[in-house]
């Protein structure tokens, strides 16, 4: 793993609560920091049932969603291509969906192209299940291009603007993710039309919104990781 993928896991707040935790849990083992240990641990505590909390989730992942909504059936004639962005098994299944339901709304004519590896397992053939997955459900094999050299947002972007040139397409990903990748297409040139779909901010609260969930703290984990990306792509 690279210096900055280290850097990406540790601000995860999955990871650095725990390791708040664990480091004032050693200092109680020593009489003289008893007093610090526990007050480190009761932050660490403190934090991470922070973010694992609805409304907190939500104030993380809302400026990433808000700008893009749900692609319109209207804008259907618009573009023939289709990109699919990967990001792992937790979401693929849900943006492959989201193709298979515009690749029927243009009668099967669109090109797809799907692009990338799944980030925690590199060696994956997670594009050619997910292309096994749109053949088996009547999408013909030779509308569907592989590109899967990407290992992150920053490769995908570049990678596709190669295979679409100034043509429009439409972007599919999650929409936490879409900021940051229709950011990166407009830089490069490329003329993506966003189709963001697994939209997370829930929006309405009640009692339970307020008790810890390993849920909203994975989608805290995914919006520190996507404003921390955008941040990084800002000096490149």
């Amino acid at each position: 793993m690279t210096l900055l993928g280290v850097v990406q896991q540790l601000i995860l707040p999955s990871l650095f609560t725990p390791i708040i935790i664990l480091f004032g849990l050693l200092l109680t083992f020593r009489k003289k920091n008893l007093k610090v240990g526990r007050v480190i641990i009761i932050i660490g505590l403190a934090l991470y049932c922070g973010f694992s909390i609805t409304p907190v989730a939500d104030l993380l992942l809302e400026p990433l969603e808000r700008d893009y909504k749900t692609l319109q059936v209207d804008r259907i004639e618009e573009a023939d291509k289709i990109v699919l962005l990967l990001g792992g098994r937790e979401s693929d299944v849900l943006r492959a969906s989201e193709v298979l339901k515009l690749a029927h709304l243009t009668d099967h004519r669109a090109k797809i192209i799907i692009s990338g590896t799944d980030p925690s397992n590199p060696k994956s053939e997670e594009a050619i299940a997910v292309k096994r997955f749109f053949v088996a459900r009547g999408i013909p094999s030779g509308n569907i291009v592989i590109e899967g050299r990407s290992r992150n947002t920053w490769e995908n972007v570049r990678n596709i603007a190669e295979l679409t040139g100034e043509e429009s397409f439409f972007l599919v990903t999650s929409a936490y993710h879409m900021k940051r990748s229709m950011r990166e297409f407009e830089r490069v040139g490329a003329n993506p039309i966003p189709a963001p779909m697994d939209f997370r901010v829930r929006g309405e609260y009640g009692i339970y919104s307020y008790l810890p969930n390993a849920q909203h703290l994975r989608n805290s984990d995914l919006a520190i990781h996507e404003h921390f990306g955008i941040l990084f792509y800002n000096f490149l």
